[in-house]
């Protein structure tokens, strides 16, 4: 059995009223940009810790990404990952490729070049570059989910 063209709008019209309330609990306040920004920046300056310290403080950070996870959720019963297939996925991986560039930077120039402050400034650019990806990230979901951001 065939569905009929009245039903198949009525799915097609439930699927876009979900995809616009999914696009509104995606509107993320300018502080949960700010909590991603501060979890890249800082995983980008542990190298500017000692041995120990640096484990320490990494660990901390994965656990603020628990707890960005938990805030998602409490907040809109759900957290969006930016790998899921979809406009953002590019932009995630130039993302990724990005920390991982400015955090090989970070200990090249503290471990062979003896410049301890140098995580600290790589830290500082990441945490910029995260809060501006996480926005750029943001409005494009909600464009892919049918509401202009």
């Amino acid at each position: 059995m065939q569905p009929s063209s009245t039903e198949a709008a009525e799915a097609l019209a439930a699927m876009r009223a979900s995809q616009a309330r999914l696009a509104q609990a995606a509107d993320c306040p300018p502080e949960r940009h700010l909590a991603f920004a501060a979890l890249m920046g800082g995983i980008i300056a542990t190298p500017v810790l000692p041995f120990p310290y640096a484990l320490l403080a990494e660990g901390l950070l994965l656990l603020g990404v628990g707890l960005v996870i938990r805030w998602d959720r409490r907040r809109t019963g759900m957290f969006i990952n930016g790998y899921r297939a979809g406009r953002t996925r590019p932009l995630t991986f130039v993302l990724v490729a990005v920390i991982v560039i400015l955090y090989m930077a970070g200990v090249w120039l503290v471990r062979d070049r003896g410049i301890w402050w140098a995580p600290l400034v790589t830290g500082t650019v990441a945490a910029g570059v995260g809060y501006y990806f996480s926005t750029v990230w943001q409005r494009i979901f909600r464009r892919e989910m049918g509401l202009d951001a």
